[in-house]
């Protein structure tokens, strides 16, 4: 009888220890997901993805030059590519900020935006 009251006992021992360490574990969980989110929240995916610059006289995203000036040739398919990027860019921005487009739609379709 003290060997079933001591097996009882180990085993109600054992079920909290593993319920202990199970709410360790969630603890350590919330705590990762709560540093996770707020790590998170700083990101800046709109400066990570579109690099807004300037390469002398002419504004760049994305290394990409917007634009053409007297006596500096810059190739319609990297002028095109650059203002489909700016599409591309007004959409996140608009998305982001809730704005609405009264009377046009953007379609950034790459260098063959819409």
């Amino acid at each position: 009888e003290e060997e079933a009251w001591h097996a009882v006992i180990n085993g109600n021992t054992l079920r909290a220890q593993a319920e202990q360490e199970e709410a360790t574990r969630e603890r350590q969980l919330v705590q990762f997901c709560r540093r996770e989110l707020a790590r998170l929240g700083r990101v800046d995916v709109v400066s990570d993805v579109f690099r807004i610059s300037s390469t002398g006289s002419f504004g760049t995203l994305n290394s990409l030059r917007l634009g053409r000036l007297p006596g500096v040739s810059v190739d319609w398919a990297e002028i095109n590519a650059a203002l489909g990027q700016v599409a591309l860019l007004l959409v996140a921005v608009a998305r982001e900020s809730g704005a609405r487009f009264s009377s046009h739609a953007l379609l950034p379709m790459g260098s063959y935006s819409k």
